[in-house]
Parts: structure tokens; C-alpha cells; sequence
């Protein structure tokens, strides 16, 4: 589980999210959560857009979590940020996402595999009727 808020709160740390996802304690959803709010930066191309590149297993762009991160993997270039919310929105079908290409723990997701589903949340009511 990811310490943090969501939903009009502080947004939840997306390089913690990215660290607790590869270490197994944090699920895709609480992933999806910290993205969607959290300022990304990436390599800018010379057309509006982003930066895709071809690999072995498709397409991606590299999309990093802070400045420091932009820099261990693109060193001096031209930049953009972003939301998450927003380089979801524009991203062409097909293409995943790498988070923090040249950090310790890379993170490759599909964008199509994520959704926002709605939760269901569950008291406990004791027998004077409070929660």
C-alpha cells in the first residue's frame, strides 16, 4: 500500500507508486492513481507530441518521474511536463509507457490495461450503531 491521498488531497508520489509496484506492495490501481496527478516529464521532439521510440516489443516513450530522472535518461535535451492524466489523454493507441527508463527499477505499463474502476468501500458498524 502507498502512504498518500487521493482525490482533492496532496497527489500520491508517483516515484514511491513506481518503487512499490516492482516491489510487489502496491497494486496497479494505487499505480494509476499516483500517474494520473502526478507531473511527468519528457523528452520533447521537434513536432508536437512525444518522443516514441521502436523496440523489439513496440512502441514506448520514456516518461520520467523529476528532472533528475529526465537527465539520467536523456541528459541535456529539450524537455516538456506534464500531467499524467494529460500524457494519457494524448497518447497514441499502442504505445506504452516507461517510467524512469534509466532508474533502478524501470517500469514498463500499458496504458490500455489500466482503467479507473469505481471502489467499493466497507464499515464496520458496532452494535451502538457507530463506524
Amino acid at each position: 500500500m502507498i502512504n498518500g491521498t487521493s482525490g482533492g488531497g496532496r497527489p500520491l508520489d508517483l516515484s514511491a507508486a513506481v518503487q512499490a509496484v516492482v516491489q510487489r506492495k502496491a497494486s496497479a490501481q494505487e499505480l494509476l492513481a499516483a500517474l494520473v496527478t502526478a507531473t511527468v516529464y519528457c523528452v520533447r521532439p521537434d513536432r508536437p507530441g512525444v518522443f516514441v521510440a521502436d523496440t523489439d516489443d513496440g512502441q514506448v516513450v520514456g516518461v520520467c518521474t523529476s528532472l533528475q530522472e529526465l537527465a539520467r535518461f536523456a541528459g541535456e535535451c529539450d524537455w516538456f511536463s506534464t500531467t499524467g492524466a494529460d500524457l494519457l489523454s494524448q497518447l497514441p493507441a499502442g504505445v506504452d509507457i516507461v517510467l524512469d527508463p534509466s532508474g533502478p527499477a524501470p517500469l514498463r505499463i500499458s496504458p490500455g490495461a489500466l482503467e479507473v474502476r469505481p471502489g467499493l468501500q466497507l464499515s464496520h458498524l458496532s452494535e451502538t450503531g457507530r463506524a
